[in-house]
């Protein structure tokens, strides 16, 4: 077997993605080497080391590994690692996280339910993966779920109640505008930046490859379930759901994005919306919602066990020390 590296010059990171057997491009930020592990007929395992200064875990100075593809081979996977690991101790770096594309605004977390069908935006990959890094020596370090739900009627007069108090407040719910979808996601970029703060891992996006990310979404979105929450002009909440049209069998919405102000004069902010969100995908034909990809005990987690969510499927993101 044979090991290749590649630079994160514009030339050496075209050369690794074009080694690569996956179709989807892995981002460039943050990448700091791409290394491919082949034979003279063909590549078995790939994988990128990403260095991103802004992801703190406890004490650890870590590194993040993605862009990984491989086929079910121990042996390429663990030369793979070894040379990973190699590289990152001549970094002084004591800790690799995986797998992630860079930051948790890309693609990261490997699916645990092999048997259960695909939903969108969900990562695909091989049954295979999570056992080729467990057996590197690769420990589940956070869980996430997600959740779903067929009883889409609800009432509840906290909710009613709630709504009342908002709307005296001057907080106004309200579609997205899809035909101004460039200038509302420039309003928003400030807001999601702010409220994804506290999550597990965050890192700072820029503002243009926010706008890479979620522009190409548009011509898959409904505006009346992707709701803004607005006061005085500000941007106070946010439900951003998409339909998923890889469910044949049934009418299927996500709620991919959930995320409020902290402040205490927002409270029951997002079950209002939800319960907006709800109402709306009962009479439009909807019959199951699924919450996706929740942090186990995260913000989110109460919204989904309020409107009957239950877990159907869980992810790993997984960590080592080196």
């Amino acid at each position: 077997m044979e090991v290749q590296k590649f630079t994160a010059s514009f030339l050496d990171f075209d050369t690794f993605v074009s080694l690569r057997r996956a179709t989807e491009r892995p981002p460039a930020t943050h990448f700091y080497q791409g290394i491919i592990v082949k034979t003279s007929e063909k590549v078995l395992a790939s994988a990128a080391l990403y260095l991103n200064a802004d992801i703190v875990l406890e004490d650890k100075v870590a590194g993040v590994v993605g862009a990984f593809e491989a086929v079910d081979d121990q042996e390429a996977v663990s030369l793979l690692f070894r040379v990973i690991e190699h590289i990152a101790q001549e970094l002084k770096l004591d800790f690799l996280i995986g797998p992630m594309n860079g930051s948790t605004w890309e693609s990261h977390r490997f699916h645990d339910n092999p048997e259960q069908p695909l939903f969108l935006m969900e990562m695909q990959h091989p049954d295979y993966y999570p056992e080729l890094w467990t057996k590197n020596g690769f420990r589940p370090i956070a869980t996430y779920y997600s959740s779903e739900s067929f009883e889409l009627q609800y009432r509840d007069i906290s909710i009613s109640e709630n709504r009342d108090r908002l709307t005296r407040e001057g907080i106004h719910i309200h579609p997205i505008r899809l035909d101004q979808y460039e200038a509302e996601l420039t309003n928003l970029y400030p807001f999601l930046l702010n409220a994804f703060a506290s999550n597990f891992l965050y890192s700072p996006l820029s503002e243009t490859s926010f706008k890479e990310k979620y522009l190409p979404l548009q011509k898959y979105l409904d505006a009346d379930f992707v709701l803004l929450a607005s006061r005085e002009g500000r941007i106070v909440g946010v439900f951003f759901c998409v339909e998923d049209f890889l469910d044949r069998t049934q009418k299927t919405l996500i709620i991919k994005t959930i995320a409020r102000d902290p402040d205490p004069l927002y409270r029951g902010l997002g079950h209002v919306m939800a319960a907006q969100v709800y109402q709306m995908a009962y009479e439009r034909g909807f019959t199951r919602i699924i919450h996706a990809f929740l942090k186990e005990n995260g913000t989110s987690t109460p919204i989904s066990n309020h409107f009957f969510g239950t877990p159907f499927k869980t992810y790993s993101l997984y960590g080592k020390a080196i």
